[in-house]
């Protein structure tokens, strides 16, 4: 065997240019399918993460008639429930240095960013101090601070709430990144947000229930049976709620992770192709190599080398071949996506199994595209293999 490996290293040294060139054609295929398989895990959990960010992981609860206190009491007490926030969301305007702006007014609780993921830049956010004492304050997002200020640091600013029943003079603490709410996507023709204790929200409109209820759940709660519970607990509560509605935030991450999927399958196809492509190379180079080497075929089969000797000896080239390209290409692959990722502030993430997968399959079309050329060197015959001029 160490024979065959020899005669394999030889053959490769021997046209070191052609034998890089090829090895170059396969690293490229593979790299491009480690650099697919590697963005598409990336992607995936970029987008998982942002959706985990935005709080698509849980419950919408709404009432055609709203929700009481009451109600946000029962469901906090279900075991299936990790966090749930009260919404009272508005549409009006804020006030701000002599000019109107469109914002949605969105009365929220302490610790909202455990729900709704609202990620703070400046200041703080509301406290339940703030909520308990229908405290005059709120946090706004960074569009709306650069849009009316012109920098995103504009804690200690006043504007003035303007709904259709009422206005409130309010004092910003705290200024959010924009997008970082799974509320500002919702509501994307009204891009700025005013997030107000719902207490205070409540005294200045007159309202005495909730719009909606906000439900992260527990890890690993399947979230149909925390609707269907949420349903059966709220209509035996005894509470005139009228027509209760519940929508599943995470059915829309797993749509979205769906097309993730989708989209990386079809990237990985065409990473396949490139890979095949780079095969041929292998079947050319191998073609010449016979072609080169026939009167040696010829001496060695007078000298008693087998058929099988022979077909190993080119098996061995192909196979050099491919397993130096598959290293360089995952190499190159996962550097491309290292420094991708270091420099766009992604996290890296190498799928081991799939890349582990890719490298074996670049073996494998490796011997299959040599399996020809070796069983073409194989089958010759001594006497012609000797007279061959080349």
């Amino acid at each position: 065997m160490n024979g065959v490996w020899s005669s394999a290293w030889i053959a490769f040294r021997r046209k070191w240019l052609r034998s890089l060139l090829t090895v170059s054609s396969i690293a490229i295929g593979t790299a491009m399918v480690t650099l697919i398989l590697c963005i598409g895990q990336v992607g995936e959990h970029a987008v998982n993460t942002e959706l985990e960010n935005m709080g698509i992981n849980g419950l919408s609860v709404s009432s055609s008639d709203g929700l009481s206190m009451a109600c946000l009491h029962t469901i906090r007490e279900l075991p299936q429930v990790s966090q749930a926030m009260p919404l009272s969301i508005q549409f009006a305007s804020a006030r701000l240095e002599g000019k109107n702006y469109a914002v949605v007014g969105c009365g929220i609780d302490a610790g909202a960013d455990q729900v709704i993921s609202l990620q703070l830049l400046h200041g703080r956010l509301l406290s339940r101090g703030d909520i308990s004492g229908e405290t005059a304050v709120c946090v706004v997002d960074e569009a709306l601070a650069r849009e009316v200020y012109g920098r995103e640091n504009v804690v200690g600013q006043s504007l003035t709430l303007l709904y259709e029943t009422g206005a409130a003079e309010l004092t910003i603490v705290g200024v959010t990144a924009t997008g970082s709410s799974l509320l500002q996507n919702v509501t994307a023709l009204f891009p700025y947000m005013v997030y107000v204790p719902y207490t205070t929200q409540q005294a200045t409109t007159g309202a005495g229930y909730f719009d909606q209820i906000a439900v992260r759940l527990t890890s690993g709660t399947v979230s149909e049976e925390a609707e269907n519970t949420i349903r059966r607990v709220l209509s035996r509560s005894g509470e005139d709620i009228g027509t209760l509605m519940t929508e599943d935030l995470a059915s829309q991450r797993e749509r979205l992770e769906n097309m993730v999927d989708i989209i990386s399958l079809a990237l990985t196809a065409v990473g396949g192709v490139s890979l095949l492509v780079s095969g041929f190379g292998i079947l050319t180079v191998m073609l010449s190599s016979v072609n080169e080497r026939t009167r040696e075929i010829g001496i060695k089969k007078a000298i008693g080398a087998t058929r099988g000797r022979i077909l190993s000896e080119f098996l061995a080239g192909a196979l050099l071949l491919s397993l130096f390209g598959a290293i360089g290409g995952i190499a190159i692959g996962c550097g491309g996506i290292a420094v991708g990722c270091a420099l766009l502030g992604y996290t890296a993430v190498f799928p081991v199994g799939q890349l582990t997968g890719a490298f074996l399959l670049t073996l494998v079309l490796g011997m299959a595209f040599g399996a020809y050329p070796a069983y073409r060197a194989a089958g010759l015959r001594p006497v012609e293999a000797l007279r061959y001029e080349g």
